[in-house]
């Protein structure tokens, strides 16, 4: 029964984010930056510019090289190639959620629990990732396949050192996914591992190693451009701690069992999701940093509460009424916490022809606005990224690096927009919907 709501529950909220992969819309700003970046990657053009470009590239060179080569293969545009590694990233990383608490606790009812649980509330909340072309579900699940190779090599005593380089690996596909490799070394020099010493020296060569060959191979510029201007401030973090409340209810779940359970498995995922949460924290004090930086707490949340549902003996609650009764409780307040909410896109794809219209009209905005720009001379700056790369202008403008030089006082507005008269670059605003932008409310919906 736990199984099966829980499948049923990630099959509605995933009908969104599948459904819409299909079209030539924007869903997220970054879907178009990763797009261009692919393009250049495939055409082995230098992916980081030179300081004085209007544009930036902050991300490790990895994905734009698998990704842009995979759709020249394929003869499939990048957007779409991304997206669908989006989505295979997603199961690989239930399948990791999955083994990881199998290899924790045995148990496999609550690893399936915790692998539906994760689809679920990534698909319910994290929608302009999932399904989207970005980098950071896949370079998680990399780092997730480590950790489970991980636990495997420590439960039988082997040096972790392999898993260890894969997380380095991992590093070079998404920089910021950095709690499993934290959590992987602290842990072991807490259990005292014969091999901590020497597993951590040899992780520590291969980042070294691996930035310099990437200085070698992609130049001064790497650097620089990996360490992009950003504004830094607890406003940030204000800003999107709110997220929070979806996870809450988990965490608040997995804490109340945790502190009563002193086994090895309680310790590993209490080590594991305190990294998650405390990386997801800092690194949200940067301007322009959103939901995805929560994505390894919620992995470390989903094993933790696979965990917690094997060994709900453990709990207080659970002796006076009963493991069972405990595991009823905790399924029924986790769906609840995911369906009694106002965004409901799957209900309104199935139930409104205008919500299903309005992302094909946005698409046919995206082709008609991409007609107009192609006709204008010289280079273009558009609001919406896809707009200028379907016309097919250059990238010439990424307003992540002129928004932080501004904020962080290195240039003004007006430094900007000159700028942009001296190279002759046109700015193009946003003037038609591009993406998923239709109302997502269903009591509006109801009421209308």
């Amino acid at each position: 029964m736990y199984i099966s709501a829980l499948a049923l529950a990630a099959a509605y909220f995933l009908a969104w984010p599948v459904w819409r992969a299909q079209f030539f819309i924007e869903i997220w700003f970054t879907e178009s930056w990763n797009a261009y970046w692919q393009d250049v990657a495939a055409a082995w053009r230098p992916i980081y510019p030179a300081a004085e470009a209007l544009i930036g590239n902050n991300y490790p060179p990895l994905s734009f090289y698998a990704v842009g080569i995979l759709g020249k293969l394929l003869h499939v545009d990048n957007l779409y190639v991304g997206r669908w590694l989006s989505l295979v990233g997603l199961g690989a990383l239930a399948v990791e959620v999955f083994l990881a608490v199998r290899i924790l606790t045995g148990g496999k009812i609550g690893a399936a629990v915790a692998a539906l649980w994760y689809v679920a509330i990534m698909a319910r909340n994290s929608t302009i990732y999932v399904g989207a072309n970005d980098p950071q579900i896949v370079g998680l699940a990399i780092m997730g396949a480590a950790l489970v190779w991980f636990l495997r090599r420590t439960a039988v005593g082997s040096s972790p050192t392999p898993a260890l380089l894969l997380m380095v690996v991992a590093g070079f596909w998404k920089h910021n996914n950095v709690a499993i490799p934290l959590t992987a070394l602290a842990w072991l020099h807490l259990v005292r591992s014969k091999y901590a010493y020497r597993s951590t020296l040899a992780s520590a060569e291969a980042v070294v190693v691996g930035l310099a060959a990437c200085i070698v191979v992609f130049g001064a510029n790497f650097i620089p451009n990996l360490l992009a201007t950003r504004q830094y401030a607890w406003s940030n973090v204000i800003g999107n701690i709110g997220h929070l409340q979806w996870s809450a209810l988990a965490l608040l779940i997995w804490a109340a069992w945790a502190v009563f359970d002193r086994s090895q498995s309680s310790k590993f995922t209490a080590l594991h999701i305190g990294f998650g949460l405390s990386t997801c924290i800092v690194q949200w004090l940067g301007h322009g940093v959103f939901g995805n930086a929560e994505f390894d707490f919620l992995f470390a949340l989903a094993i933790g509460l696979g965990v917690a549902f094997n060994r709900m003996e453990s709990s207080v609650l659970a002796r006076r009424i009963g493991p069972n009764r405990c595991r009823d409780a905790m399924i029924v307040s986790l769906l609840l916490r995911l369906f009694l909410a106002d965004r409901q896109e799957t209900a309104l794809l199935a139930l409104s022809p205008e919500f299903r219209e309005a992302i094909y009209a946005s698409e046919r905005n995206v082709i008609a606005e991409a007609r107009a720009v192609a006709e204008q001379p010289g280079d273009v700056a558009c609001f919406v990224k896809l707009v200028c790369r379907l016309a097919g202008k250059p990238f010439v403008v990424d307003e992540f690096k002129t928004d932080e030089l501004v904020a962080t006082g290195k240039a003004t507005p007006a430094d900007i927009a000159g700028m942009l008269e001296e190279r002759g670059i046109r700015y193009r605003p946003k003037t038609l919907p591009t993406g998923p932008e239709a109302s997502r409310s269903i009591s509006r919906w109801w009421g209308s």
